[in-house]
């Protein structure tokens, strides 16, 4: 894929940037579930992570939207090669709460418009972050540039702040399809740059502006974590 000239444009004025901003050290990442079967995909950290057979999660997937009629969503973490199906377990305003379904869980992640805005319970948390830029980006799916501020507690349990820029890039059109969902989607590459890295993340948005499926970089001691809706 060639990148367009505005996101190249966009990578020149991030490098130049001088920002500000902090990272934890990495740690574990807690193991969700997929329904009532914990799926420990580094049984042993010193075998290379297996991956999880997607006969095993589309199971879970069906078994979850036949439970009932709310939403559910499917949630891949990179950095274990964990996956989960989630339901909702609390609403707030804008802000839905995610637990594994079929469990007590209480480890959680928290969403605004289908973007993870913190986590819960995961061993290096993401307490807050700011969305209304990237929120605002992805409804007009244009190019651009926007900031966006991710805070984690220190060792001190102080607040630390990750300072990104973030180049926005739409980048074509597909159909997005996952569980009851099948629905045409624009696809938004977001490039972003803070003071000590780089981290690429990607939306993709329907034509009414939900955004059904996100990979977003959620911290140093996170990484990477897909949400996926499925309903």
């Amino acid at each position: 894929m060639r990148p367009s000239k505005t996101l190249l444009f966009a990578v020149g004025v991030l490098a130049a940037l001088s920002l500000t901003g902090c990272t934890n050290t990495r740690q574990g990442v807690s193991l969700l579930t997929v329904g009532k079967t914990l799926i420990d995909s580094r049984r042993n950290q010193n075998q290379p992570r297996q991956q999880i057979a997607d006969s095993v999660v589309q199971r879970e997937v069906q078994r979850a939207l036949q439970s009932g009629d709310g939403p559910f969503a499917l949630m891949r973490i990179e950095e274990t090669g964990s996956v989960a199906v989630l339901r909702v377990i609390e609403t707030n305003g804008p802000y839905n709460t995610w637990a594994a379904w079929g469990t007590s869980e209480r480890r959680s992640v928290s969403t605004r418009g289908g973007v993870i805005t913190s986590t819960r319970g995961l061993g290096a948390d993401l307490m807050s972050s700011s969305v209304n830029g990237l929120l605002g980006m992805l409804s007009r799916r244009e190019d651009g540039i926007e900031r966006q501020v991710l805070r984690h507690l220190d060792g001190e349990n102080q607040v630390e702040e990750t300072e990104a820029y973030c180049a926005f890039t739409p980048d074509g059109r597909q159909t997005y399809e996952g569980g009851a969902l099948r629905l045409q989607v624009t696809r938004v590459d977001v490039f972003c740059k803070t003071d000590t890295g780089t981290f690429d993340n990607y939306y993709l948005v329907s034509d009414g502006g939900r955004i059904v499926e996100a990979r977003t970089w959620l911290g140093e001691g996170l990484g990477y974590f897909t949400l996926s809706h499925l309903r």
